[in-house]
């Protein structure tokens, strides 16, 4: 059975979500990640300023099966993200998790425009209970005098009703935007 690893990934680094500006090298992603998991994933060659808001990506275990992965909730936003960003079990530090890879936002359009691979006698390998851990992780874009909130926050999949934002720049209370 395919799975997100076998997609392939970019070369990337990742580094700490807090210091801005941070320009990603010519040649490879730059992974931006907070105490909680990937906050964002900057392209080759691009630079993301302080202020601006960090552009949203989806992070799944690079062990989910490729065809469940794009008929989850979270994938339906792939045209909204920049990137996903693949994680596997730490091995040096017990129940963390670390980055495992990148896959470019042109890979994942591809991807989903192909759709899942299906053999005659349906999924193929080994099924788990329950739908794919898969998320969508943005960064809130309300924007006060100027100010982008920028607070990052995780969903399984586009709220129809949009949640408070947690509000980490303590901007006048505000619903998360999208």
């Amino acid at each position: 059975m395919p799975t997100l690893r076998d997609l392939g990934s970019e070369p990337f680094e990742s580094m700490p979500a807090d210091p801005r500006p941070v320009t990603a090298p010519d040649d490879r992603w730059v992974v931006l990640a907070g105490e909680a998991g990937p906050v964002c994933a900057i392209q080759p060659a691009t630079t993301l300023a302080d202020g601006d808001r960090p552009p949203g990506i989806l992070v799944a275990s690079a062990d989910t099966d490729l065809a469940d992965a794009l008929q989850s909730d979270a994938f339906e936003q792939f045209a909204d993200v920049a990137a996903l960003v693949l994680t596997e079990p730490d091995q040096d530090r017990a129940g963390q998790l670390r980055i495992a890879g990148v896959v470019s936002g042109r890979t994942l359009t591809r991807m989903m425009l192909r759709g899942p691979t299906r053999s005659t006698f349906g999924i193929t390998g080994p099924m788990l209970p329950g739908p794919p851990q898969i998320l969508i992780a943005r960064s809130c874009g309300y924007v006060e005098a100027g100010t982008t909130c920028g607070t990052p926050k995780s969903f399984r999949l586009r709220p129809a009703v949009m949640p408070g934002c947690p509000n980490q720049r303590a901007l006048t209370a505000h619903l998360f935007s999208w």
